[in-house]
């Protein structure tokens, strides 16, 4: 009986430190790309972004006819949408291989739906021009998710944990 209970015991250490490893290493590849997450969140405190983010999603479509796509439109134009579209794509492609949890993005969401809708007919048509055809895929996928899911719905940072509806993109 004493010997049952010592592999037990041996079966249930074991398992607790294989446990305990694969923590550590998923711990230690998060901690390996939070330079880039503390860098994208410096760029979303700047005064920089947000001018960019308030043109193109006011003035971008008003100002500039879709079928010059991005490469046709002025410098500072094409500057804005660059920095807010990659800002968002980057950080929908970090939720997509797990170093962000999904509740971070979710909410940017309404940006993220937001910047697509202006900046989509631009993007598609760049796509055209430019022999690019992925071109930002990843944040229209993301968009087009997100656009489907209610604002106040699923787990987010801005509520806490299991306020809301459903589950989220």
């Amino acid at each position: 009986m004493l010997n049952i209970v010592a592999i037990g015991l041996s079966v249930l250490a074991l398992l607790s430190s294989t446990y305990f490893a694969f923590q550590q290493v998923s711990s230690m590849k998060r901690a390996n790309y939070l330079p880039a997450y503390l860098a994208l969140l410096d760029d979303f405190r700047s005064a920089k972004f947000h001018q960019h983010h308030r043109y193109v999603i006011d003035r971008l479509g008003a100002d500039h006819d879709p079928d010059l796509g991005i490469s046709g439109l002025p410098t500072e134009a094409q500057e804005a949408v660059y920095d807010v579209a990659f800002f968002l794509h980057n950080f929908v492609v970090l939720m997509r291989l797990g170093i962000i949890d999904d509740r971070y993005l979710r909410t940017l969401n309404n940006r993220v739906v937001r910047t697509w809708e202006a900046i989509g007919p631009f993007v598609r048509r760049e796509r055209e021009l430019v022999p690019v055809p992925h071109l930002l895929q990843i944040l229209e996928d993301y968009a087009a998710v997100a656009a489907l899911v209610p604002p106040d719905s699923g787990p987010s940072l801005l509520r806490p944990e299991g306020r809301g509806t459903t589950a989220g993109p």
